[in-house]
């Protein structure tokens, strides 16, 4: 049986998503469609507009079978490791087929890319992404994570299946700018809208103007000095844009700083992250009948988690935090419940929701 995996960030779920996951459904016909998808804050370090349990009804309702979560501290990373902890997910999942939209959609051409990117001579001073494209790897931008997708499900045995994008769909950055601007957007309905990094920025501020540089370099990300170009820009600068504009630079990305300084606020630690740099692990967001079945045929020994409680403390650890953040936001703390849709079994008895404050007792 084909057992096909999307990798996603929903940020938010779009016409795009849609597309993709409806027609990968109809290329794998009875075969079970996983998703795994990054929780509250995404792959660029921004807060995401939708909520995990909205992005996993959302993919089930269009075709999804499984919907797996990849906690933030390993989805906001740059594309080589966000595709690897993404791929190392599936394969728990025993997905043998994954699936990824394309600006070009050449497999022949991507396969060369990823060849062709481990063998990079890169400008230290500068992102894997700059690098790629300054020197012709990469034909387009979401196809430097193309190139990674088929980097890692080459490493683990895992076959691969591009699929063209659809230019004429509003992308996921578009829709964020927009409905920032106040244009309405169609699922808007769904969308935290005090989620966006200015309203983070007061607490940011506060925390790199009172932290010793000395503690702020204990934190996942804070390399090479990135600290005092931090503070610096934080001493000056009191709204969120001017901040942002003050840290990017050649060597510092957009993505870059929004990632650091997330890892920052959430107080992840170098040592314990380097402890933890492996994610095989399959946590539960939902699914239907197809995917309980999937689940079902996995060996026992499968790190499945369809409860919260029954994480290791350091996963429940990374999930409080930035479930907390995001609750700090949202004016609520969100509740870790796997999505039971009306028609579909999703979830056994036993599988039965909790607040991380609940799995601590």
């Amino acid at each position: 049986m084909i057992t096909a995996g999307i990798i996603a960030e929903f940020n938010p779920f779009h016409a795009g998503h849609l597309e993709l996951i409806q027609r990968v459904r109809k290329d794998i016909g009875d075969g079970c469609l996983v998703v795994v998808v990054s929780t509250y804050f995404s792959s660029r370090g921004l807060p995401s507009l939708m909520d995990p349990q909205t992005k996993t009804r959302l993919a089930l309702e269009a075709g999804a079978d499984l919907v797996i979560a990849l906690p933030a501290v390993y989805a906001m990373q740059s594309a080589d490791y966000f595709a690897l902890y993404a791929i190392e997910a599936l394969k728990c999942a025993g997905v043998n087929l994954l699936c990824f939209g394309s600006e070009s959609a050449d497999g022949t051409l991507l396969e060369q890319s990823a060849d062709a990117i481990r063998t990079l001579e890169p400008d230290p001073t500068t992102s894997l992404a700059r690098n790629a494209q300054n020197q012709g790897i990469a034909p387009g931008p979401n196809d430097i994570l193309a190139i990674q997708y088929i980097r890692w499900a080459r490493e683990f045995g895992i076959s691969f299946k591009p699929y063209l994008r659809n230019q004429s769909l509003k992308s996921a950055t578009a829709i964020r700018r927009d409905y920032f601007e106040g244009l309405k957007q169609e699922g808007d309905k769904d969308f935290h809208p005090a989620q966006s990094w200015k309203s983070y920025y007061p607490y940011l501020r506060l925390m790199l103007m009172e932290t010793d540089p000395a503690i702020l370099r204990t934190y996942f990300l804070v390399d090479e000095g990135i600290e005092y170009r931090l503070i610096r820009a934080a001493l000056e600068h009191a709204d969120y844009d001017g901040f942002l504009n003050a840290c990017i630079s050649k060597t510092y990305s957009r993505a870059r700083i929004q990632r650091t300084c997330m890892m920052i606020l959430m107080q992840i630690d170098k040592k314990e992250m380097k402890a933890h740099r492996f994610f095989f692990s399959l946590i539960l967001l939902g699914m239907n009948e197809t995917g309980q079945r999937l689940l079902a045929s996995l060996p026992e020994y499968a790190p499945v988690y369809s409860r919260f409680r029954d994480l290791d403390e350091w996963t429940k650890t990374i999930l409080q935090k930035e479930m907390r953040m995001y609750g700090l936001i949202d004016g609520n703390m969100p509740i870790w419940k796997p999505v039971r849709l009306a028609g579909h079994h999703c979830c056994s008895d036993k599988t039965e929701s909790d607040t991380p404050e609940d799995s601590e007792q």
